[in-house]
């Protein structure tokens, strides 16, 4: 599920209270185990109650990965919807659309090197992460149909729904950030969590893939036979 309102105090309160109960589970998680992990620790960590922790996330596991709501930025799903069509490189918007979500859930700050320790650690716990991205993914995808149905963007008769079509589009766009991912955990894993860097590295993933659109388009050379 998505969220467009605007943070007020409370949602503010509450992004916060989250992320500190995934910090919390993150730490406590690596510290003591998956098995030994308790929610009322947990809770203790993030300074609330264990009825509180419920409010939040249904279990450690969850806890664990982040597993909630997926929020997309007001201002970025403005920019997005707002674009003008004509130059407009919707490959690149919706890669853009994707990193900017991921940035909001958990995946830019210090705690996201120890989450995939934990993940490497008990890959039981590779389920959630998939369902995870599998709601931002869709989250996603309802803010480029919005887009796609204003009907000024040409499939070539392609007959599936605005919401078939931008889904497509999202798993395809989202390569560019798996890509930096990657590139960033196999070079340099202490960096995963500095913005500055991580900008960089997606910004060069983007160059590339740009490139194997437009290769994909051109006509292929014969081999001379």
């Amino acid at each position: 599920m998505s969220t467009t309102e605007t943070e007020s105090l409370r949602d503010r309160k509450a992004r916060l209270t989250r992320r500190a109960i995934h910090v919390a589970a993150v730490n406590r998680v690596l510290e003591d185990g998956l098995e030994q992990a308790t929610v009322a620790q947990i809770a203790e960590d993030a300074g609330i109650s264990a009825r509180t922790f419920f409010n939040y996330f249904a279990s450690k596991e969850d806890a664990i990965v982040g597993m909630t709501d997926v929020v997309i930025d007001t201002d970025q799903i403005e920019e997005f919807l707002e674009v003008d069509p004509v130059g407009a490189d919707l490959a690149e918007d919706v890669a853009r659309l994707i990193y900017g979500t991921y940035q909001l859930t958990f995946n830019s700050d210090d705690v996201v090197l120890k989450r995939r320790q934990i993940l490497a650690r008990y890959p039981a716990l590779m389920r959630r992460q998939f369902e995870k991205n599998e709601a931002i993914e869709h989250a996603a995808a309802e803010v480029v149909a919005a887009r796609l149905r204003r009907g000024d963007i040409d499939f070539g008769g392609a007959d599936g729904t605005p919401e078939e079509l931008a889904l497509m589009l999202v798993q395809l766009c989202a390569v560019p950030l798996r890509f930096a991912v990657r590139t960033v955990m196999q070079s340099e894993p202490d960096q995963i969590a500095d913005p500055d860097f991580s900008k960089e590295t997606f910004e060069r993933s983007i160059r590339l893939f740009r490139s194997v659109l437009a290769g994909t388009q051109t006509p292929q050379k014969g081999n001379g036979k």
